[in-house]
């Protein structure tokens, strides 16, 4: 949307006070999620009756899942853009200012069509107009859109609508653009990206996608995010564990190890099938980092299941888990399960897993004490720098503070890459000297 704009003659503000149109991109994922993004957009909307700004757009998928909330909770939201519309987003912020605004005239709403999710079409390309927002030296690329699969805690095809790949040749020809443009790491995301090229390669394709990437010079680490357990081939789990430039990092999604569970969840695996699906990875690469998520308290969570999803995380010893409060969302279809579990038996679930993990990343950070490692400086410090290792997905992992003398700060900057040898370790973080 930055890049449509900017290339329409817009000019853009970090500066929200300055601003004659601010658009939020809402997520509806869940309930909390749907709160955060009203409450942007209440913000938002006293800055336009307080007369700094023209305009008020509400984008993404809060829009797709309920726009008529939007309008009741925010009348003064000028326009409405689903997630299949953003490339409307210029004659929408021209038709808005055209019309002046609906000066809190819910009927004056400029509202796209909210599609339904068999009509969702759009995935950008290396075509499309982009001004990021991240810092140069690292930069995301979504190889695909949507997904096919029906889990029930998610809504998330009901939002993005069906699963649609992107052509290798464009997400290649993106990623040199971006590495030409300074990027030194490039993470692919999508909702499912181990799916990817299923729709127009006939066959998972991920591991063929990384072959290409990985002979990029100018890149350094080349990320993946959102691995599903069901669609991992041996074309990936080459290329990820021998590729060159592929960072040794894997974020696999398993959200339960119970079987039943895991049923319920329509998703399928068990405990057993995991730990063999990781084995393949570490078998290969034994120093592969892998990052996961649970949802804790999902309907007809026993005391055993739970206690079997405990034992899976202390045997596998995973670098990082995100653990989740299952969140009842009356449009999933696990909010018409039986077997609801109370909140504080949740929050308890919730701590306990959090804790047990907590001890193995600590030790298993405590493992790197003196060995090397490369780390992408980020943010300076006054005695050195924070920066991430292969380990850490930005703005989801850990961090590496570099501690350096004042001559060897003034040689660096933001987006040096640079070997460290390890001497400390947190439960979350790692520190270390400039080798």
């Amino acid at each position: 949307m930055l890049g449509l704009l900017q290339g329409a003659g817009y000019s853009v503000t970090a500066d929200i006070a300055d601003a004659d149109a601010v658009i939020v991109n809402t997520c509806g994922f869940l309930g909390a999620a749907v709160e955060e993004s009203l409450q942007a957009l209440e913000d938002v909307a006293a800055l336009k009756r307080d007369g700094k700004c023209k305009a008020v757009v509400a984008a993404g998928c809060l829009p797709q899942r309920d726009a008529n909330l939007i309008k009741m909770r925010v009348p003064d939201v000028d326009a409405i853009v689903g997630t299949n519309d953003f490339p409307r987003i210029v004659e929408t912020l021209k038709s808005t200012f055209n019309e002046g605004g609906n000066s809190n005239n819910a009927a004056g709403l400029i509202q796209l069509s909210m599609t339904p999710r068999e009509q969702h079409t759009y995935v950008y390309d290396h075509t499309t107009p982009r001004l990021r927002s991240t810092a140069p030296w690292t930069a995301f690329i979504k190889i695909a859109e949507g997904c096919d699969h029906t889990c029930s805690f998610c809504i998330i095809p009901q939002l993005r609508g069906p699963f649609r790949s992107r052509a290798i040749e464009s997400i290649v020809a993106e990623a040199r653009q971006l590495a030409q443009s300074g990027a030194r790491e490039v993470v692919l995301v999508a909702q499912d990206s181990t799916r990817y090229g299923l729709d127009i390669y006939q066959k998972w394709a991920l591991g063929d996608l990384l072959q290409k990437l990985s002979k990029i010079e100018e890149l350094h680490w080349v990320r993946v995010l959102y691995a599903y357990p069901s669609q991992v081939n041996d074309s990936f789990i080459d290329a990820m564990t021998q590729a060159p430039r592929i960072a040794r990092y894997l974020d696999i999604p398993l959200q339960h190890a119970s079987r039943e569970m895991l049923a319920r969840m329509r998703r399928g695996g068990h405990a057993a099938s995991y730990g063999k699906l990781l084995d393949r990875f570490r078998d290969k690469c034994p120093e592969i980092s892998i990052r996961t998520s649970f949802i804790v308290g999902f309907p007809g969570e026993t005391q055993q299941h739970f206690d079997e999803l405990l034992n899976f995380v202390q045997d596998q010893e995973f670098d990082r888990i995100g653990v989740f409060k299952y969140s009842d969302e009356d449009s999933a279809l696990s909010f018409g399960l039986d077997g609801k579990v109370d909140q504080e038996i949740i929050e308890e679930r919730y701590h306990i897993l959090q804790q047990a993990q907590q001890k193995i990343s600590l030790r298993n950070n405590r493992a790197w004490i003196g060995k090397n490692l490369d780390v992408l400086l980020e943010n300076e410090e006054n005695d050195g720098f924070v920066g991430r290792s292969y380990r850490d997905a930005p703005d989801i992992d850990g961090n590496v503070l570099v501690k350096m003398n004042a001559r060897q700060n003034r040689k660096h900057a933001p987006g040096d890459m640079v070997s460290v040898k390890i001497t400390g370790a947190t439960t979350y973080d790692l520190s270390g000297k400039l080798v």
